[in-house]
């Protein structure tokens, strides 16, 4: 059974926007679509440089070092298509208010 660790609240990420949280010793950057919560691994994998850092293009997060776009829904990279370039998703779940994160990636 898989675990989940609450991160914030819906209010604490408005829509369009995002922020970084440690979930289980890894930093996770939770974002809030207009139709709902995602998460992905927040160092690009690429680079390392923080993703919730990058430019939020619609369902795509641009690293801020090299501009490669990942998939906020997928973590798929959009620019390079070479799988370790992908970024882990982490599933999500809210609970009233609570926004909660999979402790293991999806």
């Amino acid at each position: 059974m898989s675990e989940f660790q609450i991160v914030c609240i819906t209010t604490d990420i408005p829509v369009g926007e995002s922020k970084c949280f440690e979930v289980n010793g890894q930093m996770v950057g939770v974002y809030h679509l207009p139709d709902g919560f995602y998460a992905i691994d927040d160092p690009c994998p690429h680079a390392g440089a923080s993703l919730v850092r990058g430019c939020i293009e619609g369902e795509i997060v641009r690293c801020r070092i090299h501009y490669w776009g990942f998939g906020i829904k997928d973590g798929l990279c959009v620019d390079q298509e070479i799988p370790q370039h992908n970024a882990k998703t982490y599933k999500v779940r809210i609970t009233g208010d609570q926004v909660a994160v999979c402790t293991a990636p999806s």
